[in-house]
């Protein structure tokens, strides 16, 4: 949706809340039903301010938004553009919110009961975080370092692709809608020019560096033509789509192998070549864009924080000594493992724990992603519940293109919401297939058993709701993932009768918190503290160290806060099962405990978790 015309939005749908709401409510007699009403009122309009006319996420989201949540689709859907916004604008939104935030507030909290409580605490976390945003000295700004149009991994041209795949062809308006958001690249593309011009009109150009690895991508993109994988994947779900005959088949299969050469790849064409002009403002010298940015990059560091973690008022000393501890406390662990098998006595143990650790040999034998999947389901009966009902779940794969840039092992993308039964997929990447078995098996824990897609199916099964999963706070739900896979790593050395699967399997669940933790230290260190390339080498860095260390910064500078939600997250709850254990003693129950912790979602707020596990506590005790 276009800046302007979703701020129009924005605002009519803040009057049409608060005049009407009263008009509904005038009924009810009793003030507890009055209190509900408007926040049942309030939690299922504003999805509506965060998704707008966004068809390509209400897709996503639903499969009948219309049925399911009253949305209408308004005007021809288009791929997202670049406009420049303005001082009028950060100031009508944050009005318009703050409007909707007035009404929040009449809610009485102490009136409501079950899972309005925990909808009322989404609401507030996100109505928060975005008024702070708006609110911002420097909310302009934010607009222009905080956007990902650009960057070294295809920005969002890459995203294009991303979403092509995801999008259901559920009937013929969907194929339509996908062919005009196709049609529309070209100008959009062309828009991101824009964007690189007021960055630099702003004080705030890119790098030559990050401009040179983005006509790359692009460059690929371009010498594929019409073998781009975007022209077999779209004929295919054409042919697939029960609901045209074979014509229509035929004519939508013509119209977007148009879209995609005349649109879309001449799209990529002008924004490669255009990116030339903008080479030779920055040159880099170590530094990451937010510290560049100077105040504003500061701030933008600290909102992004915030709205990751739904932590307010952050010290970021603190985070950073958190961090530190867990670092040096996993590290002295896995060190010591290291140091046990270094004295073992028998040959065969040692040789086994060294094939796991050059994965060189697959933990417990598993080494199909289907193999892992089905002792995944069984073995995440020690960490979670059992779902009312188990989901059927079902493998993909990146395409080439795709994966040979990305540094993505495997992603999960959410069911729709009022899809019941759902088939879920898990969407691998080919070139980690072969020679990582137990990253691999890791991997689909934290994405499926018992990670992500056992969170949102728990959700589903409980909430269904819009409102929980357009707002979620990432650190808890990145959070949990990696903390079940060192759950799963901790059944497996509970479980197992091999000595070196049992070393292995406690070795790498302390290693899985180091890697994070680390990179969530350098994000810290490099995006708000402010340190340059040469603080971060040593001086017994080789090369290859030294350009690994320089990917790693790369990334971090065009996605700053990207391991927070990751390294912190997974910080928060092992502090927090740590508290809980050792607290209750053998009262603990594993299974109990995480239940409770995922009873109101996959992404309440950091502050929110270390409440519940207080309440455990409390209760258990």
């Amino acid at each position: 949706m276009k800046k302007r015309t979703k701020k129009i939005a924005l605002a009519l749908l803040i009057v049409f809340i608060v005049t009407c709401l009263p008009l509904c409510l005038t009924a009810c007699s009793i003030f507890d039903k009055y209190n509900s009403a408007r926040l049942n009122m309030l939690a299922e309009e504003f999805p509506f301010v965060l998704l707008g006319n966004d068809v390509l996420s209400w897709n996503v989201f639903s499969v009948d938004p219309e049925k399911s949540f009253g949305y209408k689709q308004s005007g021809e859907p288009s791929w997202y553009d670049y406009q420049a916004a303005t001082e009028e604008d950060m100031k009508d939104t944050y009005e318009a919110l703050n409007m909707f935030h007035s009404e929040f507030k009449k809610v009485k909290f102490a009136k409501l009961k079950g899972n309005e409580v925990t909808i009322y605490r989404y609401l507030e976390n996100s109505l928060t975080s975005y008024l702070s945003y708006y609110s911002s000295t420097y909310a302009l700004d934010f607009t222009l370092i905080g956007s990902s149009y650009i960057d070294s991994q295809g920005g969002y041209v890459a995203s294009f692709a991303d979403s092509v795949e995801n999008f259901a062809f559920r009937n013929e308006q969907d194929v339509k809608n996908l062919l005009a958001i196709t049609r529309s690249t070209r100008t959009a593309f062309t828009t991101y020019l824009d964007y690189l011009g007021d960055r630099v009109d702003e004080g705030y150009p890119l790098f030559d560096e990050t401009i040179v690895a983005m006509q790359d991508y692009l460059k690929s993109v371009i010498e594929k033509g019409g073998d781009y994988y975007l022209y077999a994947l779209i004929r295919n779900k054409i042919n697939s789509a029960s609901f045209l005959s074979d014509t229509a088949k035929k004519d939508y299969i013509s119209q977007y192998s148009d879209a995609l050469t005349n649109s879309f790849m001449s799209g990529i064409k002008i924004l490669a070549e255009g990116l030339n002009e903008y080479k030779g403002y920055y040159t880099k010298n170590g530094v990451s864009y937010l510290t560049a940015c100077g105040k504003a990059g500061e701030a933008y560091y600290e909102w992004r924080f915030e709205h990751q973690t739904g932590m307010r008022n952050v010290n970021y000393d603190e985070v950073y000594d958190e961090l530190l501890d867990i670092l040096i406390d996993s590290y002295t662990k896995m060190n010591g493992i290291l140091e046990q098998v270094k004295n073992l006595t028998d040959p065969k143990v040692k040789a086994d724990f060294e094939a796991y650790l050059n994965e060189e040999k697959a933990l417990l034998g598993l080494t199909t992603p289907e193999e892992m999947l089905t002792y995944l389901k069984t073995a995440a009966k020690s960490i979670v519940p059992d779902l009312k009902t188990v989901p059927e779940i079902d493998f993909k794969y990146m395409d080439e293109t795709v994966a040979e840039i990305s540094s993505s092992m495997a992603y999960y993308l959410k069911s729709p919401i009022d899809e019941k039964d759902s088939t879920e997929h898990i969407t691998l990447n080919p070139h980690y297939l072969e020679g990582q078995p137990t990253t691999m098996l890791t991997t689909i824990a934290h994405e499926g058993y018992p990670g992500h897609l056992y969170a949102y199916v728990n959700e589903k099964e409980n909430y269904s709701n819009l409102l929980m999963t357009s707002s979620s706070t990432t650190a808890f739900a990145e959070g949990w993932a990696k903390y079940t896979e060192i759950a799963l790593l901790e059944h497996i050395a509970a479980t197992s009768n091999d000595k070196a699967v049992k070393l292995y399997a406690e070795f790498y669940s302390y290693y899985t918190i180091v890697g994070y933790a680390e990179n969530a230290l350098y994000d810290i260190e490099y995006n708000y503290f402010g340190y340059g390339l040469d603080d971060f080498i040593g001086e017994d860095d080789t090369p290859e160290d030294i350009e690994s260390l320089k990917g790693l910064l790369q990334l971090l500078m065009e996605n700053p806060t990207v391991f927070i939600p990751y390294g912190y997250g997974v910080t928060v709850m092992v502090d927090i099962h740590n508290t809980a254990r050792t607290a209750l003693g053998n009262n603990y129950s594993e299974a109990d405990f995480n239940g409770v912790l995922l009873s109101e979602g996959m992404g309440p707020t950091l502050a929110r978790a270390y409440e519940i596990t207080e309440e455990y506590i409390a209760n258990k005790g």
